[in-house]
């Protein structure tokens, strides 16, 4: 089941333009104290593996994608650097390599259903040399820690009107714009449908649509150290964010998690 939306003019949106982030320098900060070697599970384009090679550090990388492990690879030949990279869900993960940190950014949940999330859990315990961890980020269902926020209400509207165009300019004079919207929502399953469209356009004229939907699995707090602990985690620690702190506000709703063997 597991699919991605990181391909065609999705993927170079990606590719082009999602190069920067806060999460760039926290993952850089958490290896020192965790150490190497490190895999990057759905690495995408590389916006964390590459500074982190540049960096000195050991790390391979994981995507489901082709196309962005492609362009990941253009990243590395362009920067003279080098490092493995494989194409597998994480579901599917089986490599001949064990890592004493793994990291995900932006990748539990997405695209997979939620026994596919839990198999992918077991796989990258797995892949731990003992003493291992494992730090990823997920977000809460709306912005409170301990219950499921999305309504009935939330669904009267469904599909949500397309968010405003984001336009960005090529180097090859056309430019491209991306809009994303909800589909729907299962209150009972805990997930939510999300559709993102990107445009081309040259001289102002449309040339090329490309538009993508993904399943988005959401997960309470308690559910994910309970994920964990069952396939074999020892120990979970869940932070907001990125401050390395306790959630304990309403607003923590977007979290970093780090499992322990």
């Amino acid at each position: 089941m597991a699919k991605t939306w990181h391909y065609g003019l999705v993927a170079r949106w990606w590719a082009e333009f999602n190069i920067d982030g806060p999460e760039i320098n926290y993952f850089k900060s958490v290896i020192k104290n965790t150490g190497v070697p490190v895999l990057d599970v759905g690495c995408g384009t590389g916006r964390i593996l590459v500074p982190c090679l540049e960096a000195g550090i050991e790390v391979h990388g994981t995507d489901i994608s082709y196309e962005m492990i492609n362009y990941c690879q253009a990243r590395l030949d362009s920067k003279n650097l080098k490092t493995k990279l494989y194409v597998a869900p994480t579901h599917e993960l089986d490599l001949d390599s064990e890592y004493k940190t793994i990291i995900s950014c932006g990748v539990f949940g997405v695209g997979t259903s939620r026994e596919e999330d839990l198999e992918g859990l077991k796989r990258l315990k797995e892949h731990l040399i003992s003493g291992g961890k494992f730090i990823f980020d997920f977000y809460l269902p709306g912005n409170n820690s301990n219950k499921w926020e999305f309504s009935e209400e939330s669904q009267i509207n469904l599909p949500s009107k397309w968010s405003k165009a984001d336009f960005r300019d090529l180097a090859d004079k056309t430019s491209l714009s991306l809009q994303t919207r909800i589909l729907e929502f299962n209150l009972t399953e805990q997930y939510y449908i999300r559709e993102i469209r990107v445009e081309q356009h040259k001289n102002k004229i449309l040339v090329a649509t490309e538009q993508r939907q993904i399943r988005l699995n959401i997960y309470l707090k308690n559910e994910v150290e309970l994920m964990l602990k069952s396939v074999g985690f020892s120990e979970v620690k869940i932070f907001s964010g990125l401050t390395g702190k306790d959630p304990i506000s309403s607003k923590d709703y977007y979290l970093m998690v780090e499992a322990s063997l």
